[in-house]
This record gives structure tokens, sequence and C-alpha cells, in this order.
């Protein structure tokens, strides 16, 4: 059934928050030639591998008061055998500034390691270090640690990290919408089509929560634009076939010129040895009630389904494949560790209109096929997030809608979201047993018949 979702007030002051950010305020001493020094940091954590210290201390000679600024990175840790439980995340602080004040010339500390703690499997910060070579290594603890949920983002707060013109701040305090949409961008429709392999006993609970997510985020963007609608329709349970696909591509979507079409499918999928297409074919039979059906004759390629959608005429299409790529005996494998480490607290990041605008609104027409495996690779899914890759595509679309970004692009997007799926899987035990490492994923995307990678 077709669901509608229309505007009905003006929304061009929305703020739109999802969970892509997670803020701690702690407190350590630190030796400097002898001389303990108390600082204070706020850490703010994109939950991309990326993210920022800001550290505030009195320097022991002068009493002046330094605020430094860190740009934050995830290190991988797997330089010994010792490392592989992965207990521990380090944080390597880099390119360090000072925020009006001088350079105190003293020693500071090279990394922050968050640890998981054993009962609740949530990682939390635990100390500093200044090497990583001994991933079991004592570190200097914190005395102190808070988590910052939005509440505590008050502007007395946020000003002893930040000045009143930095982003951060003025992401939370000041008004900055971009003018006014015209009547043809008001009047622009997203459509969604979510194909989704729902019962399928082996991935369909990691593929109901990616299109439930997907859903979410596609509906909030419409939200904070203020467009005139968000229409979507889903292919499941009993649907789940190849005529059903066929018919909603015909008969539901029905942009016009101005118009955004995302089509997204979420199950098994496979490649066909002699065709060249890059794109997998998605698999559209029930394991269970079509297991005998010939399987290429009840799929289709992303191909087909990208020509199908072009030819509608809309201004963006969105294309994208959470499957397997190669062949049809093998399956996408579901592993236990989540994409992204949970932490405590965490909430949403400020949008930018300006950026939401560049990406959604962008007068250049552009058609976009993205696909979670590469020819002769798999898709790795968890239960609790979905697929890998649509986890990092969903966040960073979100972190490139945040504020801290500018000048963003979907090649940036799908860029970043290929490398960190690499990045993930090749890290990633496939059995329980840590024996085997799943290394096989990597993502594929052209842009306007452009391949990306």
């Amino acid at each position: 059934m077709k669901k509608i979702f229309v505007v009905i007030f003006p929304l061009l002051v929305t703020v739109i928050t999802l969970h892509a950010q997670t803020i701690y305020e702690f407190s350590f001493t630190y030796l400097n030639n002898q001389n303990p020094i108390d600082y204070k940091a706020l850490f703010i954590d994109n939950n991309d591998g990326t993210g920022k210290v800001r550290l505030k201390f009195t320097t022991p000679t002068s009493a002046d008061s330094v605020l430094a600024d860190f740009d934050v990175k995830e290190e991988i840790i797997e330089n010994n055998a010792s490392c592989i439980n992965g207990d521990r995340i380090y944080y390597k602080l880099q390119n360090p500034k000072f925020v009006a004040s001088n350079n105190p010339v003293v020693n500071l500390p090279g990394y922050v390691c968050f640890k998981k703690e054993t009962v609740s499997g949530l990682y939390e910060p635990a100390g500093i270090t200044n090497g990583t070579a001994d991933c079991n290594t004592d570190l200097i603890k914190f005395s102190k640690v808070s988590s910052i949920n939005q509440e505590a983002l008050t502007k007395e707060f946020v000003l002893t990290y930040f000045k009143v013109y930095e982003p951060f701040y003025r992401s939370l305090f000041v008004t900055n919408n971009s003018k006014a949409l015209t009547t043809t961008e008001a009047n622009t429709k997203l459509f969604l089509l979510f194909v989704c392999n729902v019962t399928d006993p082996e991935i369909g609970v990691a593929d109901r929560k990616g299109m439930n997510e997907a859903i979410n985020l596609f509906r909030k963007i419409k939200e904070f634009l203020g467009i005139s609608a968000f229409i979507y329709d889903t292919v499941t349970g009993n649907d789940f076939n190849k005529q059903t696909v066929i018919n909603k591509i015909n008969t539901f979507l029905k942009p016009g010129p101005n118009d955004i079409v995302v089509f997204y499918y979420a199950g098994h999928g496979f490649r066909m040895q002699k065709d060249g297409w890059p794109g997998p074919y998605i698999d559209l039979r029930d394991v269970v009630k079509d297991k005998f059906k010939k399987y290429q004759e009840n799929s289709l390629s992303t191909e087909y389904i990208l020509k199908q959608i072009e030819s509608k005429g809309a201004r963006l299409n969105l294309i994208i494949s959470e499957s397997c790529n190669d062949t049809i005996t093998k399956t996408n494998p579901m592993v236990k560790e989540p994409p992204l480490a949970g932490k405590k607290g965490g909430f949403g990041i400020n949008w930018s209109t300006q950026n939401a605008r560049n990406l959604f609104l962008n007068a250049m027409r552009q058609t976009i096929l993205i696909a979670a495996a590469s020819p002769g690779y798999l898709a790795i899914s968890n239960a609790d997030f979905g697929g890998y890759f649509s986890t990092f595509f969903r966040n960073n679309l979100e972190i490139n809608l945040g504020y801290s970004k500018t000048d963003v692009t979907w090649e940036k997007i799908i860029e970043e979201t290929k490398k960190q799926t690499e990045n993930k899987a090749s890290r990633t035990w496939c059995n329980d047993e840590k024996t085997m490492k799943c290394n096989r994923q990597r993502p594929i995307a052209t842009l306007n018949g452009r391949t990306l990678f």
C-alpha cells in the first residue's frame, strides 16, 4: 500500500537529529616535566571513526588558560595477538591548534582510549596514553567522566570549550537557514520504493532493520527540507517477487521532472558471470516457498532497474542495493559484531539547510547506483544494525547533512562509505572462534553512468 507523508505547516527552522553523535566530558591529570597539569576535555564522537577534542588547562609556569583543539581519528590496533578481543578503541589526537591562546609548549596526550564494559557491552572513555604498541598497557585513567546529553549543552557549558563564532556554537544557538524554497523546490516529492526480503531465515531480521531505518531517515530528510511530500511503498512478504517489483516500478514511481526517486533493495543478490555488468542481480525468490524456482528467471539486474527508473525523468535517482554480488551459492555473512561501536548516550547532530539542498535539491540531474558489493564479493549483515554497507551509508549521509561539513557531494559520501565498509569488513571475525576474518566486501558505485569505483 502506498504511504504518503505531506507538509501541513512550514518547516523552515527545523532541527532534525539522529543518533550519530556522542559527547563526553572528562578530567585527568597529566605530567609535564614532572609537573602535574589538570585537564578538562570535551570529546565529540561522530561515530564514524572521527571526531573532535577540546582540551582546557592552565600552564604551571604562567597560569595562562589554554584551549587546544584536536582532530580525532580512530586508529586500528591489531599489531599483536593480544589485541584480537577488541575490547579497546584508540583515538589519535592530531592536528593540534590553539584557540584564542598561544602554544604553551607542553607535552600533550597522544591517544584517548575507550574500553568495552563487560556487563553493558558498550564502549566508554577509560583514559589516555601516549602510544598503542601494547594494546593492554596501563592507561592514565580519567578521574571523572560525564556523558553529555543534548539538554546539557547550554550556552554557558558550550562557551567553556567554544567561541561564539565557531560552527559548533552557532549550530546550537544561531539560526542559520538558507533562503526559502522556490515554488519549484517546495513542490518536490520524494519517492521511496523499498524491496526487502524480510522473511528470509538467514538475513530477514537484518534486512527489516535496515528497511525501517532507511524509511525513517528519508522521512526526516523530507521534513527538514520542507518539500511537499514523502511517498513510499514496500515490497515484502507475500508480495516479494519479480513481477510485483516490475509493476511497482511502472505504476508507483511516477515522478515529475524535479522530483527525487529512491529505489532501495535489501536481500540476497548474485552475479551473472557472462553479462559483464558490475552491479548485482537482486534475487526475488522467497527461499522457503520458491526454493526450487530458477533464480535466473526470478531476478532483476540493478542495471535494468537503473535504466527503468532513469527513463522516468526525475531530477535525482538513487538506486541502492544491500546484497551480495557473488555466485548464487554464496550468501551474506551474518556476524555478531556491529558495524559501529556502541557507546553510552548519543544524540543527533544539527543539520545544515545548505548541505541538504546541495544533496537533494541540486539543479544538476543525477542518477546514482550504489551497491554493497563488487563482483565476487559478499555483503556483511548484523541483526541489530542491518547491512554494514547500509549502516555506513546512512551514517555518512547524516554526517554530511551536519553543520560541520562543507562542499558536500554524493561522491564524498559514497567514497567514505566504501572506505569504512572495506575497513570494517577486513577487521571483522566471521566466526565465533575468531579464526576467520570476513575480508570480502567492497562496495561499487556509478554516477550518471561513470564508474566511481
